[in-house]
């Protein structure tokens, strides 16, 4: 049978089935020679959407709404990452530090995967702030990709012989993807309780006033850049200028081609590639030992790696995407990650390494 726009039978044919015949009459009933009768019943058009609805009516991840509020999530995840980088800083310590940036950000990543029917359901734009947003921002992949080459061709830098600067770089490679993965796991154990309250969503005048929040916080890093002691800025206040533009960019990226190629998030693994690629030129320049800068300089290389390219590349989302995959899809995911960004750091980072022209462990211009 086949129906046109407004649900009338245009060809009809008898049923060999008896049983069929009275449906077909009833049918037959609603066309007058194959075309709609106008004096049959009609399901009635959907009524307007009430004014107090579209009040209510949430809005989308792509919307202006819900990039702005980006901004502030992206600030706190950074934040938090630098925090977290700060106090398990330490002599002697027995985990390296990136280990627990990437515990924490998977583990909140774990915990708002259980309950996004429910975060949706209040406010998507929030589900978006605290994925991509702050868990995006706090863990990253560009950092930890970087370390593990660091730890891998250190050897004319330190006394650690070839083997054990293998056993360093393999440890942060392989045990990082083990916590990280873990601690999703974890989080999705911990976020499964049903809650008893309906959520609604907020009016639009306060997700107004929450998106002028929103904007007005990524603002105000600036006069503090400009306002706190120079000293701040290597430290924190140049990379808060580019943490939402970083998570941003990622946003983007996965809105738009993570879609593109079956069993791979494409827009996660360039914003990963593009990361590295950043923070790897911005090592670079930082440890040349023929560069002649000044402070304000090196704070910005600093909030360039930090900020953007921290912010940009995400371990949570690529543990939310290898746990969705399967095995075979999963690994082909994760070795292209693993590989694509070790050959890049070869190429931007070992060059000038290997040929003399690097000097590690310089934190400040001369």
């Amino acid at each position: 049978m086949e129906l046109t726009r407004l649900g009338y039978e245009t060809r009809l044919q008898r049923s060999p089935d008896p049983s069929l015949n009275g449906l077909h009459e009833l049918e037959r009933c609603l066309t007058t020679g194959g075309e709609p009768n106008p004096t049959a019943p009609r399901t009635p058009e959907p009524e307007e959407e009430p004014q107090a609805r579209k009040e209510l009516a949430p809005p989308g991840i792509l919307s202006p709404e819900a990039i702005v509020l980006l901004a502030p999530f992206s600030i706190f995840g950074l934040l938090a990452r630098l925090g977290i980088e700060a106090i398990t800083t330490y002599s002697n310590q027995s985990v390296f530090t990136l280990a627990w940036v990437q515990a924490v950000g998977c583990l909140v990543m774990g915990i708002a995967q259980s309950q996004k029917t429910y975060i949706m359901a209040f406010y998507p734009p929030l589900y978006l702030g605290i994925t991509t947003g702050f868990c995006g921002s706090l863990t990253t992949f560009a950092g930890w990709q970087r370390d593990v080459f660091i730890a891998w061709t250190n050897k004319p830098f330190n006394e650690a012989s070839g083997w054990q600067s293998f056993i360093d770089g393999a440890t942060r490679l392989l045990f990082t993807q083990a916590i990280s993965m873990g601690s999703f796991l974890l989080g999705l154990s911990i976020g499964h309780h049903e809650f008893q309250v309906t959520p609604s969503i907020p009016p639009r005048k306060l997700r107004l006033l929450i998106a002028v929040v929103s904007l007005l916080a990524y603002i105000a890093c600036f006069p503090l850049f400009f306002l706190l002691s120079p000293s701040y800025r290597s430290m924190a206040t140049a990379a808060l200028l580019f943490s939402w533009p970083g998570s941003l960019t990622r946003h983007l990226f996965g809105s738009f081609l993570n879609a593109r190629v079956p069993h791979f998030p494409l827009g996660t693994f360039l914003s990963n590639m593009l990361g590295t690629c950043v923070t790897s030129v911005a090592y670079v320049l930082q440890n040349l030992d023929a560069i002649h800068c000044n402070i304000t300089a090196m704070a910005l290389l600093q909030g360039l790696s930090d900020g953007y390219a921290g912010c940009l590349s995400t371990v949570s989302t690529y543990a939310v995407e290898v746990n969705l995959m399967s095995r075979r899809h999963g690994w082909r995911y994760v070795l292209a990650s693993w590989i694509t960004a070790q050959l890049i750091l070869v190429l931007i980072v070992g060059s000038p390494k290997w040929s003399g022209h690097l000097t590690p462990n310089i934190t400040s211009c001369s």
